[in-house]
């Protein structure tokens, strides 16, 4: 069996991907005589670009400029992304050079995604973007599989995933799966399979041409089985499986491995070098799931059949070997979240061990994160803590089931200030029912801790398929949903009228009108996007304090 896994273009390159880096290392353990191939083409995606741009075979015009000036801004944008070397002086620089790639990466993705789809749905492209998204393939049909696994973590990969298996079956007798949190999350992930990607006017082209098979959830047991598979009945055994049997659509039962099997991910089939950060900041996972699960507006948790932890001593054993096996000493903990209780015990024993090392981690703004719990966690090497605010309203909070009280988050973010970490606060305006009042509420919080947020990251209210909000509307104050005209399996979008409150409109409107305000926060506003480079700017800076 010889085995291909992707990353699907495009995510941020700041970071290698966790997924495909914990299934190799599965498959390898279990199927040592398997090959296993792992490709990021999500970065491959963006160093070709660079290249492609910088030499005048693509073009692309940012601002006012012309496709010689983007070029050569773009280059150094990215050549100063990756040599950054952080300190307090320079971040209007980091957010100069920052504002531009991600103005690169709004503008240039958007007509990549378009020239995909076009592509994807029998449409005449450019020859050169065709010849680019061919090439993007050829490490992989290099490496002639027998399966390909596709990790679809975001709805802007879909397009991209599609196109690149399209092209891979033209040239390959290869099969080819689908998994990933954006198939995990959806409601009914076998549509993909039976809904036609294009409208009643165009030829009828389905996901089930491209994609063999879709496995929501897990991946580790359902990729096991599906390679052990000798034949089409073998099928039938391989755990959270959506395939057809003819003209059947067939769905198996999920399942999971056990936390204790999983071992350490490998990532030394990616590039370390080549992401935009002055050195590797590395993913990983102390647990799965949701210990909360209970957010109305949420539908992470539904990748996880449910929530488990890992043994604190492997966690930390984990982070020792990561450490001397890549040189590596950045960390970002991709956790829902971390518990007060189960922080501590993480803290002491990185502790314990004499770890080196700086951290970055997703928290929930509850009381126990007191004084000295912040403390102790900044001494293990925490420079960083994620916290899901949301609103300031305290009726939102509880509409969310947030299980939070907005004075406690107030105090929790005093204490991880003074204990010398850095807060990137979310925030999400225009909840449904939510009032002019309650905006502006949660804005003046904003305003009043502004030394104790110091990255925001905001945005507006999405309905999320799945999610308890679209499931029982009335109980959020939604007396109507529907899908938007051109919304598709390749763009889904709900719309929803309100029966109190602000219009998802006005919501939008209000959050527009503060933009200034927003770019007030202390620190760059681009931590919030690439937040492994908060990470970097968190650990320079206390280095040079110590």
């Amino acid at each position: 069996m010889k085995l291909a896994l992707i990353a699907s273009p495009h995510t941020h390159p700041t970071c290698p991907p966790l997924g495909p880096a914990v299934l190799s290392a599965y498959l390898q353990k279990k199927l040592p005589e398997s090959h296993i191939s792992v490709f990021d083409l999500s970065l491959d995606y963006y160093l070709s670009s660079f290249d492609k741009i910088k030499k005048g075979i693509l073009g692309i015009r940012l601002y006012n400029w012309d496709e010689k000036t983007t070029a050569r801004n773009l280059d150094q944008a990215v050549s100063f992304l990756k040599n950054w070397q952080p300190n307090h002086s320079d971040l209007k620089e980091y957010h100069y050079w920052a504002t531009i790639f991600l103005s690169f990466e709004n503008i240039y993705n958007a007509f990549m995604a378009e020239m995909a789809r076009k592509a994807l749905t029998g449409q005449s492209i450019p020859e050169k973007i065709e010849s680019f998204f061919e090439d993007l393939i050829q490490p992989v049909l290099a490496a002639k599989p027998d399966l390909v696994g596709f990790s679809i973590l975001y709805q802007q990969q879909v397009v991209f995933a599609a196109l690149l298996a399209k092209l891979i079956k033209k040239q390959s007798k290869a099969k080819i799966v689908a998994g990933g949190a954006k198939i995990s999350v959806m409601t009914a992930p076998e549509k993909m399979l039976t809904t036609p990607l294009t409208n009643e006017d165009a030829p009828e082209i389905l996901f089930k041409d491209f994609f063999d098979y879709l496995m929501p959830g897990e991946g580790e047991l359902g990729l096991y089985h599906l390679c052990r598979a000798e034949n089409s009945a073998d099928l039938a055994n391989v755990p959270n499986l959506i395939y057809f049997s003819g003209n059947d659509l067939r769905i198996n039962p999920p399942a999971m491995a056990e936390s204790e099997t999983l071992p350490y991910p490998d990532f030394s089939h990616f590039k370390l070098d080549k992401y935009l950060t002055p050195e590797p900041v590395l993913p990983l996972m102390a647990s799965r799931g949701c210990p909360w699960g209970k957010c109305s507006f949420c539908t992470h948790h539904h990748s996880y059949l449910r929530y488990r932890t890992r043994r604190i001593e492997d966690c930390v054993a984990e982070i020792k070997f990561l450490q001397k096996k890549y040189g590596c000493s950045l960390f970002y903990f991709y956790d829902e979240m971390i518990p007060p209780q189960r922080f501590k015990k993480l803290a002491e024993q990185i502790i314990d061990e004499g770890l080196v090392i700086h951290y970055g981690a997703y928290a929930k703004p509850v009381k126990k994160f007191d004084t000295d719990l912040c403390r102790l966690i900044q001494r293990s090497g925490c420079r960083v803590l994620q916290w899901g605010v949301e609103s300031a309203s305290q009726r939102i909070l509880d509409l969310m089931s947030k299980g939070t009280d907005i004075h406690e988050v107030e105090k929790v973010l005093i204490n991880s200030t003074q204990a010398g970490m850095y807060n990137l606060v979310f925030i999400l305006f225009g909840f449904p029912s939510e009032t002019t009042e309650e905006f502006q509420q949660t804005l003046t919080f904003i305003d009043r801790n502004r030394e104790n947020i110091h990255v925001l990251s905001s945005g507006t209210f999405v309905l999320a398929e799945g999610s308890q909000i679209h499931r029982e509307p009335e109980k959020f104050f939604i007396s109507r949903i529907w899908e938007r005209k051109k919304s598709s399996i390749l763009h889904p979008v709900l719309d929803y009228d309100v029966s109190q409150g602000m219009t998802a409109n006005e919501a939008w409107q209000h959050f527009n009108d503060n933009q200034n305000f927003f770019n007030e926060i202390p620190l760059s506003r681009r931590f919030g996007t690439y937040r492994e480079h908060l990470l970097i700017y968190g650990a320079r800076d206390s280095d040079e304090k110590e």
